[in-house]
């Protein structure tokens, strides 16, 4: 058997509509349109079945982007619940020109293996902003493609291709440290010292003013992520100097902004009260 799941369903799209746009791809065992359990309007997407999974893959490759009732279809393999296995096979696709869409996209990576689901990220205004993701039936496929479409030249544009990581898996792979309240005798090299024992340093660096003199702070970029973590494990809380270091994950600017307006508001808020 073979199940396929279909998106961009206009409303008034019916399961009769789809078993005629289906039917002659091969024997259909059921289609079935989600719909709300309160109003019955259709949630605009649903599922059919084929007995056999050649057919699946026929409709796959014939009708996926097609127009019903005005709108583009998207078929993708019927995958109701990803597993973590699978986070494995999901790609990060970034510098896309902006005239590449779900389509367009389906079309580059389709040729590595069957694709579970796929997404260009659009503004509120429907237009790309450059980016999407990919996700793969099985980590093998996904790294097929990433071998060999990962710097390659699409519409002028360098395309990269990486393995998705979650927001909270990308703070546990950090490889960059920022250390604070040493003394501003400390210099690069001095920094650097410090750090050593915790493996390879590809760059340390203390933060000075317009006068060249040291702020207090700086950072360390490890080669490895385990590394950085033993670092900051090790120093943050230690005395250097008469001292007390504070060492931890360095934050890029976005961030750090988010978290200042973060504490702001809350300050602001403990005051009104």
């Amino acid at each position: 058997m073979g199940s396929l799941y279909i998106g961009n369903l206009h409303p008034e799209c019916t399961e009769a509509t789809l078993y005629h746009k289906f039917a002659p791809l091969g024997n259909i065992l059921n289609i079935h349109i989600c719909k709300d359990v309160s109003t019955g309007q259709s949630l605009g997407y649903g599922y059919v079945n084929f007995e056999r999974k050649e057919d699946a893959e026929k409709a796959l490759s014939i009708t996926n982007y097609e127009l019903i009732n005005g709108r583009v279809i998207r078929l993708m393999w019927a995958k109701r619940n990803i597993n973590k296995a699978n986070m494995a096979a999901n790609l990060f696709i970034k510098n896309l020109d902006l005239d590449i869409d779900d389509k367009k996209m389906f079309d580059i990576f389709a040729n590595y293996g069957n694709i579970g689901s796929l997404k260009v990220a659009t503004d509120d205004s429907g237009k790309s902003k450059g980016f999407g993701f990919v996700q793969f039936e099985n980590e093998e496929s996904a790294d097929k493609a990433i071998r060999a479409l990962n710097g390659m030249i699409v519409r002028g544009r360098t395309m990269y291709v990486s393995k998705f990581i979650p927001r909270e898996k990308k703070c546990d792979q950090f490889k960059n440290i920022y250390i604070k309240n040493f003394e501003l005798s400390l210099k690069d090299e001095d920094l650097k010292e410090l750090c050593r024992r915790f493996g390879t340093i590809l760059s340390s660096k203390v933060m000075t003013d317009e006068n060249g003199d040291s702020r207090g702070f700086g950072f360390v970029c490890f080669e490895d992520a385990d590394s950085a973590k033993k670092a900051v494990k090790d120093l943050n809380g230690t005395y250097l100097g008469g001292r007390r270091l504070y060492a931890g994950r360095a934050k890029k600017k976005p961030e750090r902004r988010a978290e200042v307006l973060e504490n702001l508001k809350r300050k602001l808020q403990f005051g009104s009260s």
